[in-house]
């Protein structure tokens, strides 16, 4: 799963990837800086914590992240 969304205060896009097949959890905020994670869980976790969907040009596309992210994490539970 790849998801690019823009925030409101950014020119470049935050871009999430969890891709279970080749072990790559990462995010890339706008202003660039990035984070590398272990699992979905952590990603997830992250930004719940840092991010929230008033600061996204498209409210929506910030839902569609956290309802596929939460769908993702139930995949790995199970």
């Amino acid at each position: 799963m790849e998801y690019s969304l823009y925030k409101k205060d950014g020119k470049f896009p935050c871009d999430v990837t969890v891709d279970y097949d080749n072990m790559v959890f990462t995010v890339r905020d706008s202003d660039t800086t990035g984070e590398v994670f272990n699992s979905a869980t952590e990603v997830a976790q992250w930004i719940k914590q840092h991010w929230s969907v008033d600061q996204f040009q498209r409210p929506d596309d910030y839902y569609d992240l956290i309802k596929h992210l939460d769908s993702s994490l139930e995949d790995e539970t199970k």
